[in-house]
């Protein structure tokens, strides 16, 4: 995942209750670091809105200076649509170019029908203990001099597993290993590369 390139992401969420269904997921973006413009797939069954806020101060991004970037995006069931136990659901977005090199921490607050609210945000901290509900993130590289300078072509799609740091090694099993909880799965349009975040 390369700074200046855009990005699909895949939010992979379980229900992991025994009676509830999951009815909203709601992502939050960081605000140091903002993403200029983001869209999101249209889903059966579901709205997704993407609200916008002020940032805590204005941001240099691409020779422009951002004052405002979106902040949230909540999908919602509508009535008749749920993500039962035992059932997990993708959500989809895509974003304009990467802010610069670092990790990028999505938290996401996930709302269950019997009122419950999980909150994957706790930070996964090297050598630590892997939290119960971590944060969904990647890490974003600095562009090299040629990446900077080309112009984005669609490639195959390759596949990397990994924690904070991908390890590019492939793979084909996505399901089974991220049922244990939220999964991100980033797909650089560019660049060709899908990191799956799992526990």
């Amino acid at each position: 995942t390369t700074a200046g390139q855009g990005a699909q992401l895949t939010f992979r969420v379980p229900d992991e209750s025994d009676t509830a269904n999951t009815i909203k997921l709601v992502l939050t973006f960081p605000q140091d670091r903002p993403l200029t413009d983001v869209s999101t797939q249209p889903m059966p069954g579901w709205t997704a809105t993407v609200t916008d806020a002020p940032l805590p101060k204005p941001v240099n991004v691409g020779g422009a200076t951002i004052t405002k970037a979106p902040h949230t995006v909540t999908w919602t069931a509508l009535p008749g649509t749920k993500v039962a136990p035992s059932e997990y659901q993708n959500f989809f977005l895509a974003t304009d170019a990467l802010p610069a090199a670092g990790e990028m921490v999505l938290p996401v607050a996930q709302y269950y029908s019997d009122g419950t609210v999980v909150n994957w945000t706790e930070p996964t901290v090297a050598g630590k203990a892997e939290p119960e509900h971590p944060a969904p993130v990647f890490t974003v590289t600095a562009a090299s001099a040629t990446e900077a300078s080309a112009s984005p072509t669609p490639s195959a799609m390759t596949q990397a597993s990994g924690t904070n740091t991908p390890v590019a090694t492939t793979t084909t099993d996505n399901t089974a290993r991220v049922l244990g909880g939220i999964a991100l799965l980033v797909a650089v349009v560019a660049g060709g590369l899908v990191l799956l975040r799992r526990r």
